[in-house]
C-alpha cells in the first residue's frame, strides 16, 4: 500500500512539474484546431472598429454572466481583429501614438486572458480576467477620444 501511494504522489508531482513547464504555452496552443474565420469583417475605419471592440466586450460581458464558453471565444476574437484595425489606422502621432499602442496591447493581453481562461472553462478566471479588460478598454477608450 504505501508503495502504491508514494508512486501516485510522484505522479503527481511530474504532472504538476508539467503542467507548469506547459502553462505559458497554453495560450499559444489554447487558439489551435479554433475556426477563426468568424471575426469582423475589417472596415478600416477606427470608429467602426471601436464600436466592433465594444459589441464584442458586451457580448463577452454578457457570455460570462452566463457561463458560456463558445459565445466569450467568438466575441473576443472579434474584439482583438477590432484592436488590431485600430491598431493598423489610428493616426496618432508622437507620444499620443505610444500611449495609444500602449492600452491596444494591454487591452488585447487582457482579451487573450478571458479568451484563455475561458476556453479552460475556468470562469472565475473568466471573471477577474473580465475586470482587467473593462479596465483596459476604458483606458483606451480615453485614448481614443481625441482621435474620434
Amino acid at each position: 500500500m504505501k508503495t502504491t501511494s508514494l508512486i501516485h504522489q510522484n505522479i503527481a508531482a511530474v504532472l504538476s512539474t508539467i503542467a507548469a513547464i506547459a502553462l505559458p504555452f497554453s495560450t499559444v496552443r489554447a487558439h489551435e484546431g479554433h475556426d477563426h474565420k468568424h471575426a469582423a469583417a475589417e472596415s478600416g475605419s477606427v470608429i467602426d472598429a471601436w464600436k466592433t471592440a465594444q459589441t464584442s466586450l458586451k457580448g463577452i460581458e454578457t457570455a460570462a454572466a452566463a457561463k458560456e464558453h463558445e459565445p466569450i471565444h467568438n466575441e473576443q476574437e472579434k474584439l482583438a481583429v477590432a484592436l488590431k484595425q485600430i491598431q493598423e489606422n489610428h493616426g496618432a502621432q508622437g507620444a499620443d501614438k505610444t500611449r495609444l499602442d500602449g492600452a491596444l496591447k494591454n487591452a488585447l493581453t487582457a482579451s487573450e486572458k478571458v479568451h484563455t481562461a475561458a476556453d479552460a472553462k475556468d470562469f472565475s478566471k473568466v471573471d477577474s480576467s473580465l475586470k482587467t479588460l473593462q479596465s483596459t478598454m476604458a483606458l483606451l477608450e480615453k485614448q481614443l477620444t481625441p482621435a474620434k
